[in-house]
């Protein structure tokens, strides 16, 4: 195994821009090594590595402790990180898939389609811990603790009810139930999950708030013999009659 090329080839297949993280690069090498006790001293060995590339010039550039980034050296212009990618890499969703973080506030808006213009403030519900060289980037954004430990079986419907929790946009408008609805559809969503982290997580408020969503007719496509819960009851209770 030569470490080096192993190295040098992770990072000239990722985008120019594209943040770099050691742990990535480990875990690409890792496929290749099989002894634990191994990894921990090729770790120390891909530090030395990465510093020698930086230093060379060539094609990565480091931005902080355990982020770099690929430069194109044919490129005019300097070239600098993806922030975005560099942000959603950090405290979202790192490239194996393992969920953390989730946009809230009118960034999620904003993604519903609900507002047209940008939030000047991107607003992130996470698990991270706060990393200073990220918060070092140009972009206004900002960490806020969930309601719960976010994974990727929750983290859809934490987003829903940090809306509803929030009352970002009138509950009532037809527009954001029907946004709202169209969420849950594509995600597949499920109503009773949805009141039941509201009763775990959330406050009374928006339990009920929750309900009343759930209990308006926008959300009707193929959806029978839906469930809702009640502070007042817990009782299950069928919303829809049977054709």
């Amino acid at each position: 195994m030569n470490l080096t090329k192993l190295v040098q080839t992770y990072v000239l297949n990722q985008n120019v821009g594209s943040p770099i993280f050691i742990s990535d690069i480990m875990h690409y090498i890792e496929q290749f090594v099989d002894d634990q006790n191994v990894c921990q001293q090729i770790r120390k060995n891909v530090n030395v590595i990465l510093m020698r590339m930086v230093k060379d010039g060539n094609y990565l550039k480091r931005f902080g402790t355990g982020v770099y980034y690929r430069d194109d050296t044919d490129q005019s212009e300097e070239i600098r990180i993806d922030c975005i990618e560099l942000i959603n890499r950090t405290y979202i969703e790192d490239k194996r898939g393992n969920i953390f973080g989730y946009l809230t506030g009118t960034a999620f808006l904003h993604k519903l389609g609900l507002i047209e213009k940008p939030p000047c403030e991107i607003i992130i519900a996470t698990n991270a811990k706060r990393n200073g060289n990220i918060e070092a980037t140009d972009m206004e954004f900002k960490l806020v603790n969930p309601p719960t430990i976010v994974t990727r079986e929750n983290y859809h419907y934490l987003q829903i009810l940090d809306l509803i929790k929030n009352d970002l946009i009138n509950g009532n408008n037809l527009q954001y139930s029907i946004a709202l609805t169209h969420f849950m559809n594509k995600y597949q969503l499920k109503e009773a999950k949805l009141v039941a982290l509201a009763v775990d997580f959330y406050s009374q408020k928006v339990v009920l708030k929750a309900a009343e969503f759930i209990s308006n007719k926008v959300y009707l496509e193929n959806q029978k013999d839906e469930i809702i819960i009640t502070l007042d009851t817990m009782k299950q209770k069928e919303l829809y009659e049977n054709d």
